[in-house]
């Protein structure tokens, strides 16, 4: 289907994005693409439907050249593509017109047309949306609409940016049964992300490096490589992980791509020890954490609150008569409309239904929820970029619903959004850095003071790049100068939108750093993710969202011990946590006395399938196991 042939191509003119490609995508295939940030993935999806032009070599789709000009069309209609961020893809104003667009512009008749967007819609969960302002949508409904358009065109090929980037666990569940209905229909897919749980379910696997193909193989090929997918600022999936790890403890077991076989192998081999005579503990059929972790929260509640929420309400769009009439309808009737597979009510108009919460001085706060489900409109009432419609917002002792006081508590609790890159918008670094102080009416002084310090803060010196345009930088660069505009201001709060999207593993890691780094200084932090693992290592405490309610609240042991009501509303529970609790149902007798990590769920298992109370005959276990794995190629 694509056959890419030396293919060359840089932006400049000097650094090379793609450095001799040599890449065959067969019909039908799921081919996954993995990479570090920079490493040329987007550049190259770019070139399978013609958007950019080799500098040389050649790229074929379905045998037609991508470089001549009378094809382009053709090769447009038989790859369709789904960019990282929706907003560089949505055109109309309502849903169903811009999921009309595509094929509109192929020619298709009208008739056809309508029933195309119904399907579309209808795949990607958002059937009830079509008179709906894209504007309005939260970004993983904007995703969904963009995948609607690209599929309401019947490619060929379905080319997929770190199209989940933005998506909930449900979400991005959805998408991946959708792709995978796709390519059982015949339907080739290219798949670039930097979830390794996706990459595990492709055909083929490819992983790129400084513009070059680095590693091309099978998932089970590829993603087993610890060391060389580290080097590649690339991680293995958990169940790899959990694999390693028990084996490197004497457990022989080989480490798999795919976490339901992990969990295959360790159940089959916790019931082999068994029958042995190794006694396991009295299983939990509902394991829970134990009451004693409540004391953590009760310990935050003595904390000084710094924001506090009371009975917050807010609808886009929404008179103060329509929101009397709302107010006046039950919840169950806007609950029957929720569609199970993405997790939607497209009859409400609510962004916040009466929402009340305290952020406490010196915490670090997680905020989840399903795609919509109103975190983001929480966060812009943080610092009153939004005002309360019904309720009360008070931040550092301020009422945010006066104009006043909500512009005055900007400069101590600082936004940084999606793509924080975004924010730019200065010749320099240090100018962007220091639009801040400026408005404050510092002096010159001060204003130096906080550039030179705040970029210090995220790692970069001013000496280095103050003078460069922030355009100029990489990516995670520019991520640490719009983190720095911010810092600059001094606040006493930062609010963190979904900050980590589309960066690679190492660079998320040393974003988390970072932030870790500035709440140990004392900063409060409140920080919105799709990524359960990332509230999970953290947070001091989760707010979950639902349909723009609280959902629950509390530490993370006590959020995560409730994976069956979570995964009703579309999120998940950190990787090690759910590899423990499909062990448990599996019948493997886990104590779950707190919320587990890849290690500690090792050294549990290790209890259970090789015991450390045998003697030395544990160290002949060992031995034995380590050569299994060696003969079994592990």
């Amino acid at each position: 289907m694509i056959e890419c042939r030396g293919v060359s191509f840089s932006y400049d003119g000097v650094a090379p994005a793609l450095d001799g490609i040599d890449l065959n995508i067969e019909d039908g295939e799921f081919f996954c693409i993995l990479g570090g940030n920079g490493s040329g993935k987007s550049t190259f999806a770019k070139h399978l439907n013609a958007l950019l032009q080799p500098d040389a070599g050649t790229v074929c789709v379905n045998g037609m050249d991508a470089s001549d000009p009378e094809l382009v069309y053709d090769i447009r209609s038989t790859a369709g593509m789904v960019f990282q961020n929706p907003d560089d893809q949505l055109v109309a104003t309502l849903v169903e017109d811009d999921v009309a667009f595509g094929p509109e512009n192929l020619g298709v008749e009208s008739a056809q047309i309508a029933q195309r967007v119904r399907e579309a819609l209808k795949a990607v969960g958002l059937v009830g949306f079509e008179r709906h302002e894209t504007h309005a949508l939260s970004g993983g409904q904007k995703q969904r609409v963009a995948l609607a358009g690209v599929l309401a065109m019947e490619p060929r090929v379905l080319i997929l940016d770190e199209a989940s980037s933005m998506l909930d666990p449900r979400g991005r569940k959805g998408l991946m049964k959708a792709c995978h209905a796709l390519h059982e229909r015949g339907m080739t897919i290219v798949m670039i992300t930097h979830f390794m749980e996706e990459a595990a379910e492709a055909d083929r696997v490819a992983v790129f490096r400084a513009g070059r193909v680095a590693m091309l193989g099978t998932p089970e090929e590829i993603l087993t490589r610890a060391d060389e997918l580290a080097r590649l600022n690339l991680d293995m999936p958990a169940s790899c992980c959990l694999g390693r790890a028990l084996r490197a403890k004497g457990v022989p077991i080989c480490a798999q791509v795919r976490e339901a076989d992990m969990v295959a192998d360790i159940a089959q081999a916790y019931t082999e020890r068994s029958r042995t005579g190794i006694a396991g503990r009295p299983f939990a059929s509902d394991p829970r954490i134990p009451d004693n972790v409540s004391s953590a929260i009760d310990g935050a509640d003595a904390l000084e609150p710094v924001i506090e929420i009371s009975h917050l309400s807010y609808g886009y769009s929404l008179s103060a008569r329509e929101r009397r009439r709302w107010h006046k309808r039950s919840a169950a009737e806007g609950a029957s409309n929720k569609q199970a597979l993405w997790g939607n009510d497209p009859s409400s108009p609510w962004a916040l239904r009466n929402v009340s919460l305290t952020v406490r001085r010196g915490e670090f706060l997680g905020l989840a929820g399903h795609t919509g489900s109103g975190k983001s409109t929480l966060v812009q009432h943080l610092n009153g970029l939004i005002r309360p419609q019904e309720g009360s917002v008070y931040a550092l002792g301020l009422d945010l619903v006066n104009k006043k006081d909500a512009a005055a508590v900007k400069a101590k609790v600082g936004v940084v959004f999606q793509y924080p890159e975004r924010q730019l918008f200065a010749e320099t670094v240090a100018q962007d850095v220091a639009f801040g102080p400026h408005n404050l009416g510092l002096s010159q002084a001060e204003v130096a003071h906080r550039v030179e310090s705040s970029l210090a803060r995220v790692g970069l010196d001013l000496a280095t790049v103050g003078d460069k345009s922030p355009f100029e930088l990489s990516g995670g660069q520019q991520r640490r100068v719009a983190f720095a505009g911010v810092l600059a201001m001094e606040p006493e709060v930062l609010v963190l939108d979904e900050p980590m999207a589309g960066l690679d593993p190492a660079a998320r890691r040393d974003f988390l750093e970072l932030i870790g780094h500035l709440h140990d200084e004392g900063l409060t932090v409140v920080m919105v993710s799709h990524s359960m693992d990332d509230l999970a290592n953290c947070c001091d405490r989760i707010v979950v969202m639902n349909e723009g309610t609280v959902f629950a609240e509390g530490t993370p042991a006590q959020v995560f011990a409730y994976a069956d009501e979570l995964k009703s509303i579309g999120l998940g529970v950190p990787a090690a946590q759910r590899m423990a609790l499909a062990l448990a149902k599996a019948g493997v007798p886990l104590r779950f006395d707190g919320l587990y990590t890849v290690e500690s769920l090792a050294d549990e298992l290790v209890d259970l399938l090789i015991g450390r109370s045998d003697g030395p005959s544990n160290v002949a276990d060992i031995a034995k196991s380590k050569t299994v794995a060696r003969e079994e190629g592990c």
